[in-house]
């Protein structure tokens, strides 16, 4: 019997080693996975699913599964309503802001850190694009809440709402999801996570978090 497939998606100013520990854990729970690295400073939303979306078909995979962190959870949410034609299953979303980064958006008007997430945000972190997706997809989001600012939030001072450090929770809410489950880790905390792993391990296997 093959093991089920899983496609890793890394977040900004990442690459796929961000995903490594992620990676291992999901190994061990008999997933066989693979990670894409995407240029998020270099290219825009467009130009880097048009990319994945050639990287993904020379897999040759008949169902695949998606572990996405943060902005690759939007590319994720890209290729399902561009690409009806890949064989994705169930996705699981960690941090993502669906509904654009207010971190970002601010994050832009600084001259020098601002230029490195330019390309992001058209279509993605600036939260101008509605996705239009079939429900056949079952989607699940992880999102972290804690109470120390950490990640952006340091550069930024305190965050008007409940957040991770760098996205808002309300950020992460979507009627595309069919789960959403908070957690106490920060934003980048969330691929680090023995606990997180084991979670979205359940709902690739279920359709479910199963924290209990």
């Amino acid at each position: 019997m093959s093991k089920p497939k899983v496609l890793l998606l890394h977040g900004v100013l990442m690459n796929a080693l961000e995903m490594l520990y992620l990676k291992r854990q999901l190994e061990k729970q008999g997933f066989r996975v693979y990670s894409l690295s995407y240029e998020s400073v270099k290219h825009s939303i467009e130009e880097n699913v048009r990319s994945l979306h050639q990287e993904i078909s020379q897999l040759n995979c008949n169902e695949l599964h998606v572990v996405a962190h943060s902005l690759g959870g939007i590319m994720t949410m890209h290729l399902i309503e561009k690409y009806p034609d890949l064989p994705i299953q169930r996705v699981v979303m960690l941090g993502t802001p669906l509904n654009g980064s207010y971190a970002a958006k601010i994050i832009t008007r600084w001259k020098v850190v601002g230029r490195l997430l330019k390309s992001s945000m058209a279509k993605g972190l600036a939260g101008d694009h509605v996705f239009a997706v079939s429900d056949k997809h079952e989607i699940g989001m992880i999102a972290g809440s804690i109470k120390s600012p950490i990640g952006f939030g340091l550069l930024l001072g305190k965050l008007p709402e409940a957040n991770d450090g760098t996205v808002l929770l309300s950020e992460t809410k979507h009627s595309v999801l069919t789960q959403h489950l908070v957690v106490n880790k920060s934003h980048t905390g969330l691929v680090f996570s023995p606990m997180v792993a084991k979670l979205t391990a359940n709902f690739l296997k279920t359709g479910n978090f199963n924290r209990d």
